[in-house]
C-alpha cells in the first residue's frame, strides 16, 4: 500500500483489532430524526415527583456523555411532556457560548421527560458512541454551526448538515462500551477522593474539638511560629511551564500550583512551611522546594517543640479564610490563639493526616491519569 493510499483510508488511529472495514461518511441528517424537548421550569422540579426529567442546564453542570442516573423529577402531567425512548442523544438548543452549546449526552432510559431548549436526536446508531463522537472530534464543527452573539442558538436544520464518519454498529458499540467503562472508573476515582476529603474533615473536627476540651493552655501564633516575607523567592517570569520536573510556582489560594519554572535561583528549600495569602487568608502546607508568584504571601515556619503539620490542620479547622478582598497583615494573625498539646500528641495527629494526604495524592494522580487517557482516546478512536 502506498503512502498516498494510506492517507485516504477512512478509519481512526486507534482501533480494536477485529475491525477492518473503513468507516462511512454520512450527514447526521441522513441517519437521524430531530425533535425538540418541552419546557420544564425550575419550579416544576419536585424531589418526590413521579417522572424523571432532564433540563438543558443540567447538561452543563451534572451530566457527561451518558445519562443513567437522573438528577431531577417532576409531577407535570405526562401527556404534556416529551419523553425519551432510550438511546436518544440530546444537545442544548441555546447557550452562552458556541463551545458550551456543543455538549451531547445520551439518555439510556425510556420515559424520561426532556425539557425545553433541547435538540433531540433519534437514530438507529449507538447513541452513546454518537455522544462521545460529538463531544470530541465534532465539538468544534458543532460550535461553528451555532448562531448568535449574546445568546447562541443551535437548530436541528444546522445539526442535520454535520458530516460524520461512522463504523458498523458492532464497532460503535465496542467503542461506546470501552469509553463508558473508563468513565465509570473516573467517577469511582472521584468518589474515593470525596470520601477521603470527607473523612479528613470529619476526623479533624473530632480530634481538634477533643484537644480544645482537654483544656491545654492556649498560645498565640506569634509564640509558636516564625514568619518571613518571601521577597527573594519570587519568580521573575510569569511565563510558566507545564513541565512538572521543574520548580513549582505557588500561590496560597485555590489555584495553588500556577505552573513550573526553570529559574534556578531564589528557591525556597529550607524544609516544611505554611504559605499564607495576604488577601484571601488561604493557607497551604508545603513540604517541597518552590518559588512564589508575589510578595502577597507569608511563609510561616515552626519554632522548637511545634509540629507545623499539626498547626496547619488546626488552622484548617478554624478556617479563617477571608471573603473580603483587602490586604491582611501579620499583626492580625499573630494574636490568634491556638491549643498546642504536648509534641507527642501533635506528632500523632500530624502523622495521621499525612497518611490521608498521601492516599489523597495517590488517588488524585490516578484520576489525572485516567482523565489524560480519556482525552487521548477521544482524540484517536474517532475520525
Amino acid at each position: 500500500m502506498t503512502e498516498k493510499n494510506k492517507s485516504i483510508r477512512n478509519f481512526p488511529t486507534l482501533r480494536f483489532p477485529e475491525f477492518k472495514e473503513e468507516w462511512e461518511r454520512k450527514k447526521l441528517g441522513g441517519i437521524a430524526k430531530f425533535s425538540k424537548g418541552k419546557g420544564i421550569s425550575k419550579i416544576d422540579i419536585d424531589e418526590n415527583g413521579e417522572t424523571e426529567c432532564v433540563r438543558y442546564g443540567e447538561l452543563y453542570t451534572h451530566y457527561g456523555e451518558v445519562i443513567t442516573d437522573i438528577k431531577s423529577k417532576t409531577n407535570i402531567d405526562k401527556s404534556s411532556l416529551v419523553l425519551s425512548e432510550g438511546n436518544d442523544v440530546i444537545i442544548p438548543a441555546s447557550g452562552e457560548t458556541q463551545i458550551d452549546i456543543a455538549t451531547a449526552s445520551c439518555v439510556l432510559k425510556s420515559g424520561v421527560a426532556l425539557g425545553g431548549d433541547l435538540n433531540i436526536i433519534k437514530t438507529s446508531n449507538d447513541g452513546v458512541f454518537l455522544s462521545y463522537y460529538l463531544n470530541s472530534k465534532k465539538k468544534m464543527d458543532i460550535a461553528r454551526l451555532s448562531q448568535g452573539i449574546s445568546v447562541v442558538h443551535l437548530y436541528s436544520s444546522q445539526l442535520a448538515l454535520l458530516t460524520l464518519n461512522l463504523p458498523k454498529l458492532d464497532e460503535q458499540r465496542k467503542i461506546a462500551s470501552f469509553l463508558s467503562l473508563l468513565d465509570e472508573r473516573i467517577r469511582l476515582s472521584m468518589k474515593i477522593i470525596e470520601v477521603l476529603r470527607t473523612l479528613k474533615i470529619e476526623t479533624r473536627k473530632r480530634l481538634i474539638t477533643k484537644i480544645i476540651k482537654d483544656e491545654y493552655e492556649p498560645l498565640l501564633i506569634k509564640e509558636i511560629l516564625n514568619y518571613e516575607q518571601p521577597t527573594k523567592y519570587i519568580v521573575t517570569s510569569t511565563d510558566y511551564s507545564s513541565d512538572k520536573t521543574l520548580i513549582p510556582v505557588l500561590t496560597a489560594n485555590k489555584a495553588f500550583v500556577l505552573g513550573y519554572t526553570d529559574e534556578n535561583f531564589g528557591i525556597y528549600d529550607k524544609g516544611n512551611c505554611i504559605i499564607l495569602d495576604d488577601f484571601t487568608m488561604d493557607l497551604k502546607y508545603v513540604d517541597f522546594s518552590f518559588k512564589v508568584k508575589s510578595s502577597a504571601i507569608k511563609l510561616l515556619t515552626a519554632k522548637e517543640g511545634v509540629n507545623l503539620k499539626y498547626v496547619f490542620e488546626y488552622f484548617s479547622f478554624l478556617n479563617f479564610s477571608s471573603s473580603e478582598h483587602k490586604r491582611h497583615y501579620i499583626s492580625e494573625i499573630e494574636q490568634i490563639s491556638i491549643i498546642l498539646p504536648p509534641l507527642e500528641i501533635q506528632n500523632k495527629i500530624a502523622n495521621y493526616f499525612s497518611k490521608i494526604d498521601e492516599k489523597l495524592k495517590t488517588e488524585r494522580d490516578i484520576y489525572d491519569l485516567l482523565v489524560q487517557q480519556k482525552t487521548y482516546l477521544l482524540a484517536n478512536l474517532f475520525v
